[in-house]
């Protein structure tokens, strides 16, 4: 550990400190700054011994005051970093704020990050924008739902009888979507399509028909 003396000396009637330092010079040899140095042969003069202290401490240096002392420059303070979980839960607690937005797009964007996460609460939010009337919200909610196929199965199926028709067809892009997956059973879709093809709403009814067959097709290439 290198020290740079702090000496104290008058100095046109005062008293003042004075360090050794080196001068940092520009390509044209003009002097540029100086810096406290312990090898130093140029001198730095300070009216206070706390802003000698302060130089030295910058410079990366630890000091000898003028009464011998030896001091340590004084570490920077480290601000503990935050744990995994607390960037996760800010980072989620952002991302959820943002479900609702009046915005389309904001509220878009939102639905498909908070897919990254799989919590209940993800998976709640999911099905409850599969009856967004906005077409970009509702294919992010029903991709996210996709993207965890097998095990939202059941709330695939209770979404099949809902009151809104919006989710209802939704979760029959869901099955069509998820038909081809190798994990899914998709038998378990089978009786809530049939039931869909009475649906009240034509549309509905039309997706429900199309997706029917579409398992059907599926079952015959995999027997």
């Amino acid at each position: 550990m290198q020290y740079i003396a702090i000496k104290q000396k008058e100095q046109n009637g005062e008293m003042v400190f004075v360090v050794n330092a080196i001068p940092l010079k520009n390509k044209n040899q003009s002097v540029v700054q100086k810096i406290p140095h312990p090898l130093g042969s140029d001198i730095l003069t300070y009216k206070t011994l706390d802003e000698a202290k302060e130089a030295i401490s910058l410079a990366g240096f630890s000091y000898i005051l003028p009464d011998g002392k030896n001091e340590i420059k004084s570490e920077p303070v480290v601000i503990q970093s935050k744990s995994a979980q607390d960037i996760d839960n800010l980072i989620y607690e952002t991302i959820r704020a943002k479900i609702n937005s009046s915005n389309s797009n904001v509220c878009a964007a939102a639905v498909s990050a908070i897919c990254e996460f799989s919590t209940e609460e993800t998976f709640n939010i999911l099905f409850e924008k599969i009856g967004e009337e906005n077409d970009l919200i509702r294919k992010n909610a029903i991709s996210g739902i996709c993207r965890y196929g097998r095990i939202l199965t059941d709330r695939i199926i209770e979404a099949c009888q809902s009151s809104n028709w919006i989710a209802k067809n939704s979760a029959i892009s869901c099955i069509s979507q998820l038909a081809e997956s190798d994990n899914i059973e998709f038998e378990k879709f089978i009786s809530p399509l049939i039931t869909l093809c009475d649906d009240a709403n034509p549309i509905v009814q039309a997706n429900a028909i199309a997706t029917l067959a579409q398992i059907y097709q599926v079952s015959k290439r995999k027997k």
